[in-house]
């Protein structure tokens, strides 16, 4: 029984462990994880003994109509952590992984929840909005789960910053992330008239969300809200990129602190951003990607 006790607990603190020292990204993951375990089991429980499925549902997909949403307001933020079957999990958490680690190139890692996060409540309140005033979706009884309008968030966001970084597909061929990004876009508007037009129209609310972060970033836009955060950038430095600024490259690399060991500076941040958006990420060297990684701790 002890021996048991002990296994337990170890098993428990390693997962704490791996939690707390994982990447936001991970952690995004492991959280919809256990939240779709939790409520499956849940409802496979509740199924067996009441004969009545999907029970979980009604407590945290967000309502289509305003009224019913303003009488479970957790359901803004539960929503974006449930889904509603295995695929529908995968195939969000596997989009969230790729692209994940790409926006935290660009960004600081905390930015990850962020985005997310207030992706998926700008998208849900976009849901909320377009059934209440576009009559082809009034008396809509429907409701709203999965991660989507997030990884959308995230997805744009990454896609705006960095629209000519290129990805290997299937190890065959390579595709811009804006490409992907657009795909994804068209197939959510041409998908409204199907069974499932709230929740594609929630899903190009986070993508707007992201499109505006990163332009706010650019420095193309300005929001107080996001301003404050960039102005006060940890030692005074600000992740914001000019594109189109005619700053030469060489004159960077002539100077002695451009080194994988060094502070980056925000002339550097620049310059290789500045490449990026001429050339890609696949164009950078091993020590620009370094530099790069190094700057989105800080």
């Amino acid at each position: 029984m002890l021996y048991s006790y002990v296994l337990t607990m170890n098993f428990l603190d390693d997962i704490k462990y791996r939690f707390l020292y994982a990447t936001p990204v991970s952690r995004l993951i492991i959280v919809n994880v256990a939240v779709f375990l939790l409520t499956a089991l849940f409802d496979v429980g509740y199924f067996m003994f009441n004969n009545v499925r999907d029970l979980s549902v009604s407590y945290v997909a967000l309502p289509a109509h305003y009224h019913t949403a303003l009488i479970k307001p957790w359901t803004i933020l539960t929503y974006q952590f449930s889904h509603s079957g295995l695929f529908h999990i995968f195939f969000n958490m596997l989009t969230l992984y790729y692209v994940g680690f790409i926006f935290m190139d660009f960004f600081r890692k905390k930015d990850v929840w962020r985005v997310y996060i207030l992706g998926g409540t700008i998208a849900g309140l976009f849901y909320i909005f377009c059934n209440a005033v576009i009559p082809a979706f009034r008396g809509n009884n429907g409701v709203l789960v999965g991660a989507s309008a997030g990884v959308m968030a995230i997805l744009f966001a990454s896609a705006s910053y960095a629209p000519n970084i290129r990805l290997h597909l299937f190890g065959v061929f390579q595709i811009k992330l804006i490409w992907i990004a657009l795909g994804y876009l068209v197939i959510d508007l041409l998908s409204i008239p199907g069974s499932n037009g709230g929740g594609h129209i929630a899903h190009i609310g986070g993508a707007i969300f992201g499109w505006i972060f990163a332009t706010v970033r650019k420095g193309h836009l300005r929001f107080r809200f996001f301003e404050n955060e960039i102005s006060h950038h940890p030692q005074g430095r600000q992740m914001k990129v000019e594109v189109n600024q005619a700053r030469s490259y060489s004159k960077v690399q002539k100077n002695n602190r451009v080194n994988a060991s060094s502070t980056p500076t925000q002339e550097e941040v620049d310059a290789i951003l500045d490449k990026i958006s001429r050339s890609g990420y696949d164009r950078l060297s091993k020590e620009e990607k370094d530099i790069l990684f190094k700057a989105s701790q800080d």
